[in-house]
């Protein structure tokens, strides 16, 4: 049994020819729905990751104080320096994905000329943005975490290293 080809729009799979009004609404649907998916695994990966520091932190802190063996003090210290920088590259990544996917929801909302007051992309309904999106922005303060986490990490590492070898 052979399947049969599905027939699309005359405008698709034209180069240059721009897409009818009626398939935009599809395609901003997709988008918008990326855009919720997306920001959603950031979270996820935030929270997981704060979880991830939390149960590094009880594991140098086991005994109410810092372990005497500067090996398990640095391990842990190291682990938790790579799993902040690791964190820190695919947070970056999620967020270029989201930052592009709004960029697409933005092109769409102009292209169909939605109104600026009933636009969900912030860079064009920018009265609300400013309304509801009051600094600090969450996507530097969760940037800043992942390098703020590694540099303490890195920190504890060191001084397991330097200064408990030394004592």
């Amino acid at each position: 049994m052979t399947a049969t080809p599905i027939q699309q729009p005359p405008s698709r799979g034209v180069p240059g020819q721009p897409l009818e009004r009626a398939e935009l609404f599809p395609l901003l649907n997709n988008a918008v729905s990326m855009c919720a998916n997306e920001d959603q695994i950031i979270w996820s990966v935030f929270g997981t990751f704060w979880a991830a520091n939390a149960i590094l932190l009880v594991a140098l802190f086991s005994a109410g104080k810092l372990p005497e063996s500067p090996f398990i003090g640095s391990v842990v210290a190291a682990v938790g320096a790579v799993m902040s920088l690791i964190w820190h590259l695919v947070q970056r990544r999620a967020l270029g994905h989201l930052a592009r996917f709004e960029d697409v929801v933005h092109r769409l909302e102009e292209q169909l000329g939605i109104s600026p007051q009933l636009a969900l992309s912030a860079t064009i309904n920018v009265d609300a943005r400013d309304r509801f999106l009051r600094p600090p922005r969450a996507r530097p303060l969760m940037q800043g975490c992942s390098f703020v986490s590694a540099l303490s990490w890195f920190v504890f590492f060191l001084y397991f290293v330097v200064c408990r070898h030394a004592a």
